[in-house]
């Protein structure tokens, strides 16, 4: 009972502070923006290194505040929820398809494969959102959105690229001592699958 209550706190904390932090690189993204769209999309970076470090609690707190991010920095309000459906595609593309240990002293192999990964759900995620805002709340039309993709793309590749690399070798060695670190999603369900 006790190590269940705890395990129910680690999870609120987990969810807590990931989306506080989400928020916070949301609100630092509003620099580069076009109306109620941000260019700069700083919380690429947490969604390299969450689904790594804290699993379905850092989901939890990403598409939060994706939320608050879409709703309060881009003015959104509701549709602000669009935002959480772009952290709910990139986080489960990195946790998903992430190799184990991606950037932990693995092979070169072990972490091209984790940068191309980052690529891709960054590709997806933008596309995505560019889409979306071409449908509902109609932002941009189809031209203006093809033709914000590539610079898009282009200014957040190299935040991601170099940024999350450098945090999970630096941090997940301590978030392993503290019992706090969930690995990719292979690693998770091999470890729920493990009699306690």
């Amino acid at each position: 009972m006790m190590i269940q209550k705890q395990g129910s706190a680690k999870s609120a904390s987990i969810i807590a502070m990931t989306a506080a932090l989400y928020t916070v690189f949301f609100f630092l993204s509003w620099s580069i923006m076009v109306p109620n769209f941000t260019l700069l999309y700083l919380p690429i970076i947490l969604l390299g290194v969450f689904p790594i470090w804290f699993g379905w609690s850092g989901l939890a707190g990403a598409m939060i505040g994706g939320f608050i991010g879409g709703a309060l920095v881009e003015g959104l309000g509701f549709l602000g929820i669009f935002e959480s459906v772009v952290a709910l595609i990139i986080y489960l593309i990195n946790w998903v398809l992430s190799p184990k240990r991606a950037a932990e002293g693995g092979s070169k192999g072990s972490l091209a494969t984790f940068l191309g990964v980052l690529a891709l759900s960054l590709f997806v995620g933008t596309s995505y959102i560019l889409w979306q805002y071409t449908v509902i709340p109609q932002l941009f039309t189809s031209d203006i959105a093809l033709a914000l993709l590539p610079g898009t793309f282009a200014l957040n590749l190299p935040f991601v690229l170099v940024a999350c690399p450098a945090l999970i070798k630096a941090i997940s060695p301590k978030l392993r001592t503290w019992g706090m670190y969930t690995g990719n999603f292979a690693e998770w369900r091999s470890r729920r699958a493990k009699p306690t």
